[in-house]
C-alpha cells in the first residue's frame, strides 16, 4: 500500500476554497481503491502555506490558486531566513504573476522536489507558466471546481513516479518467482549453507531471503551495472532526477573507488590537479593511478583540539591562478568533523579558467534535501562531479556509493571503461538495491527525517549547554580556531556533534570504555579532547535521549573512571608537501624499507598517514625532511595509528 498522499490546497477565497476542498474530498472519498489514502490541509494565506511547507514534511503535493492570493506577506517573524521565504515579500511595483511567481519560488527554496499544480485563468496560463519556474503542471480553476478527479490523476501518477524504486520493484518481484538456479553464485540460494551441519547457522542467522536474493548478473532483465540496462539504468536516471543532476552511476565497492574512477576518467599522465591535501587518501590514490601531477593545498590544522579545517580561500584562489592549465580541482566538500567549504566560489573561479570541480562529499550526501544545508551543497554550487558515500550518512548498504555527474563535456564512453576497470563483473544486487530505495527515502521524505534531526540537535544543545564540563563546540568556537573561518563563508552541519571534552579528568579511553561497555553507545571518532557523534538519517530520538543520559554522567562525574594520563596536543603544524618528483614515477619505482627515523633526505614511494587527523604527512614523490621525523616522534609519543610505517619501516625509492 503506497504511503497517505497529503495535498496543501492555497486559496484565500472561503467559498472557493470550500468549493475545490470539497470537490476533491468528494473523489477521495468516492475512490474504491484500499492502496489510495489522500489527506486535505488548507491555508488561505500565501505566509499560513509556507508555515506548513516548512513544518510538515509529509505534505507531497500543492495545490496552488493562481489568481486569488491575497498578498499579506508578514513572513519574517515565523520562517527562517534559510528558507528562501524572505525573498517572497509582496512588491507592489510587480504583477500578481510576478509576486506569484516568488511564492512558488520559496516554496521551492524550502522543498525543491514537491510538486505544485497551479489552478488558474485558462486565458493567463500561458505567461504563468512562462513567468513562474517550478509549476508541475497548470488547470484552469473552474474545470477543477466541476471534475476535480482531473487533477487527482495527476497528482496520484506524479507521486507514484517520484516513490518509484525500479530496481527494487523489478528485483524483489524476481526474487518472489522462487526460480530454479543453475548459475552462481555457488550456494544456489542458500541451499549449501541450509543443508550443512557444520555452517547452517550462518543461514539461520541471515534468514532465507538474504540467500535468495543473492543473485547472478545472469539475470538479464535486472540489468547490468557496467552498461546501466533495464532496471538498473531506470534507477540510475531516477537517482539522476532527484540529485538534479545530468548523470549518476551506482558503484557497490565505495566511495574510495568512486573517487579513483573519476580521477582517472578526467586525467592523464602529467596533468596538474590541484588537490585539498586533507583528502580522503583514496584521492591521493587516485592521482597516482592517473599519473598526474598533484598541486597540493596546505593542511590548517587546529592541535588544541585534533581537527582540520577546509584550505583557505585564498589559495585556492591563488593555486587557480597560478595554474590555470590545470585539469582538475579536487576538494573534500564537508570534512569528517563538518566543516563546510563555500564551493560556489570555487567553481566560479575554476569554471573562469576551464578547470573541472570535483568535490568529495562522502560525508555530505543529504545536503541538497533541506536549505539549512542545501547552501553548501556541492550540486547546488555547480561542481562537475560529485561522489556521495550513501552508506555513511543515508540509507544505504556498507559499500554502496553514488556518483554524479553534471559536467556538459563528460566522457560517458571512457567514464565506462575506466568504471569496468574497478567495478566487479558480479556485484552485489542488495547493494544496488539498497542505492534504489535510498534514493526514494531521499526524495519522498529526506527534507522530513532531516527537519526532526535539527529540531532534535538544537534541543540537544540547549540542554548540553548547561553543562558545566562537556560542552558541544559550535561556529564561535571554529571561528576561534580558524582565523578564515568568517572570511570565508565556512559552514558547518549540525548534525556532526564535536563535542569537547577536555575539561574531563578521564582519560580517553575510560571515556570510550564507559560509552560502549557501560552504556552501549558506540562513537563515530576520538581525538585526545573530542569525541565526534554522526546523526545520520537513522537518528532516532530515543537514541538522542539516551545518548544525553550517557553524557550527563560524565558530566556530573557520576562515573568510576581513570584519570587522563596524557593532556598533551599534537604537534601543532603539519610540514607542507614539497615534490621532487611525480607521485606515480615514486610509487612504481623500485623501492626499499628503511628505519622511519632514518629516513631523512630520501625520496618517498608510499603514503603515509596518521590517525588522527588522517591526513597524509607524507606522499610518494616527497623528499623526507627533518620536520616529518619530529612530527612522527610527538606521535609515537602518544602511540597513535600511523599507517604507511611496516614494523618501523617507510619505503622510499631506491637511490641509483
Amino acid at each position: 500500500m503506497r504511503p497517505a498522499i497529503k495535498i496543501l490546497v492555497i486559496e484565500d477565497e472561503t467559498l472557493l476554497l470550500e468549493q475545490i476542498t470539497a470537490s476533491i474530498g468528494k473523489v477521495i472519498d468516492d475512490f474504491d481503491r484500499d492502496d489510495v489514502e489522500i489527506s486535505l490541509l488548507e491555508a488561505s494565506s500565501v505566509a499560513a502555506a509556507l508555515a506548513l511547507v516548512r513544518d510538515d514534511g509529509d505534505i507531497q503535493a500543492v495545490v496552488f490558486s493562481w489568481d486569488s492570493i491575497v498578498f499579506e506577506f508578514e513572513l519574517a517573524a515565523h520562517l527562517t531566513s534559510d528558507s528562501g521565504a524572505a525573498d517572497a515579500q509582496r512588491d507592489d511595483d510587480k504583477t500578481p504573476i510576478e509576486n506569484n511567481a516568488k511564492v512558488i519560488a520559496a516554496i521551492k527554496s524550502i522543498r525543491p522536489e514537491l510538486p505544485v499544480y497551479v489552478l488558474g485563468d485558462a486565458v493567463k496560463g500561458l505567461d504563468i507558466v512562462n513567468q513562474a519556474r517550478g509549476i508541475e503542471s497548470f488547470f484552469y480553476r473552474n474545470d477543477i471546481i466541476s471534475d476535480p478527479e482531473s487533477i487527482l490523476g495527476y497528482i496520484i501518477n506524479d507521486f507514484d513516479d517520484r516513490n518509484e524504486t525500479p530496481f527494487w520493484t523489478a528485483y524483489k518481484d524476481y526474487v518472489v518467482e522462487a526460480n530454479d538456479s543453475w548459475h552462481t553464485p555457488g550456494h544456489s540460494g542458500g541451499a549449501s549453507f541450509r543443508n550443512s551441519p557444520y555452517i547452517s547457522d550462518f543461514y539461520r542467522f541471515f534468514g532465507r531471503n538474504v540467500f535468495v536474493s543473492d543473485l547472478s548478473v545472469s539475470v538479464d532483465s535486472l540489468g547490468s551495472l557496467s552498461d546501466g540496462t533495464h532496471a538498473i539504468g531506470k534507477a540510475q536516471a531516477a537517482v539522476a532526477n532527484t540529485f538534479e543532476v545530468r548523470h549518476s552511476y551506482f558503484v557497490t565497492n565505495g566511495s574510495s573507488t568512486s573517487n579513483k574512477i573519476i580521477l582517472q576518467t578526467l586525467l592523464r599522465e602529467g596533468d596538474k590537479v590541484i588537490a585539498d591535501r586533507n583528502c580522503h587518501k583514496s584521492v591521493h590514490y587516485g592521482i597516482i593511478q592517473a599519473r598526474a601531477m598533484p598541486i597540493y593545498l596546505d593542511s590548517v590544522f587546529n592541535a588544541q583540539y585534533g581537527i582540520f579545517s577546509p584550505p583557505k580561500m585564498t589559495q585556492i584562489k591563488s593555486l587557480i591562478e597560478q595554474n590555470t592549465d590545470a585539469k582538475l580541482i579536487v576538494l573534500t566538500g564537508c570534512t569528517y568533523d563538518g566543516l563546510l567549504t563555500d564551493l560556489k566560489q570555487v567553481v566560479d573561479v575554476a569554471h573562469q579558467h576551464d578547470i573541472k570541480v570535483f568535490i568529495d562529499e562522502a560525508w555530505f550526501a543529504y545536503s541538497l534535501f533541506h536549505p539549512a544545508l542545501r547552501g553548501y551543497s556541492a550540486i547546488a554550487a555547480g561542481a562537475d562531479y560529485i561522489t556521495h558515500s550513501a552508506h555513511k550518512v543515508v540509507s544505504a548498504f556498507s559499500q554502496a556509493s553514488f556518483i554524479h555527474v553534471n559536467d556538459p563535456e563528460f566522457d560517458k564512453d571512457f567514464f565506462k571503461e575506466v568504471f569496468a576497470i574497478h567495478t566487479s563483473t558480479s556485484p552485489k544486487y542488495q547493494l544496488i538495491a539498497s542505492l534504489d530505495v535510498c534514493r526514494q527515502q531521499l526524495e519522498m521524505e529526506g527534507y522530513k527525517i532531516l527537519n526532526e534531526l535539527l529540531s532534535n540537535v538544537a534541543e540537544l544543545k540547549a540542554q548540553m549547554a548547561k553543562f558545566t564540563r562537556l560542552r558541544i563546540l559550535s561556529a564561535q568556537d571554529f571561528a576561534v580556531m580558524f582565523d578564515h573561518f568568517e572570511t570565508d563563508n565556512i559552514g558547518h552541519d549540525p548534525l556532526k556533534i564535536l563535542i569537547d571534552v577536555s575539561a574531563l579528568e578521564y582519560s580517553n579511553q575510560e571515556i570510550h570504555r564507559f560509552l560502549m561497555d557501560e552504556v552501549g553507545l558506540e562513537i563515530e571518532k576520538f581525538t585526545h579532547n573530542t569525541i565526534l557523534v554522526l546523526l545520520t538519517l537513522g537518528g532516532m530520538r530515543s537514541k538522542i535521549v539516551r545518548l544525553y543520559n550517557a553524557l550527563k554522567r560524565l558530566d556530573d562525574g557520576a562515573v568510576n573512571l581513570s584519570k587522563r594520563k596524557n593532556k598533551s596536543a599534537l604537534p601543532t603544524e603539519i610540514p607542507p608537501i614539497h615534490l621532487s618528483d611525480l607521485p606515480s614515477k615514486a610509487f612504481f619505482s623500485k623501492r626499499e624499507a628503511i628505519p622511519w627515523q632514518s629516513s631523512v633526505g630520501r625520496i618517498a614511494a608510499g603514503l603515509v598517514t596518521p590517525y588522527p587527523p588522517g591526513i597524509p604527512l607524507i606522499v610518494p614523490g616527497q623528499t623526507i625532511e627533518y620536520a616529518h621525523i619530529e612530527y612522527l616522534q610527538a606521535l609515537a609519543s602518544q602511540k597513535l595509528t600511523v599507517q604507511g610505517i611496516y614494523d618501523g619501516d617507510v619505503y622510499v625509492v631506491c637511490d641509483a
